[in-house]
């Protein structure tokens, strides 16, 4: 492998274990909150609340980003990149967005159980 690949995978490690490491700390300051912010359901959020030092160490070296990019939505990416009203508006948008996405995803996962 190059250095250039060598310093990739380097680089991912380290954002897996800092985002296993502040979703941890997300959920155990408040769990509903947390699993908001991050996207995911109570079935992983249980299992990463759970994780041992170890363990997150351990999966933080996995040659694969772990977070999800959220922004893959056209109309939150466009939200974002607007500058409208000092921010206020776009951050007020980009919010209710996340919240249907997320409020969509919970109904989806209901339905399957």
């Amino acid at each position: 492998m190059s250095n250039s690949e060598n310093q990739l995978l380097d680089d991912i490690h380290e954002v897996n274990l800092s985002y296993l490491i502040l979703a941890q700390r997300l959920l155990k300051e408040n769990k509903n909150v947390g699993m908001y912010r991050l996207g995911i359901n109570e079935d992983v959020a249980e299992t990463l609340m759970d994780l041992s030092p170890a363990q997150i160490v351990r999966l933080a070296g996995t040659s694969s980003l772990l977070c999800n990019f959220r922004l893959n939505d056209y109309d939150l990416l466009k939200t974002l990149s607007k500058d409208v009203l000092g921010g206020v508006l776009q951050k007020a948008h980009s919010t209710i967005l996340l919240a249907q996405r997320a409020t969509a995803t919970l109904a989806a996962d209901r339905s399957e159980a």
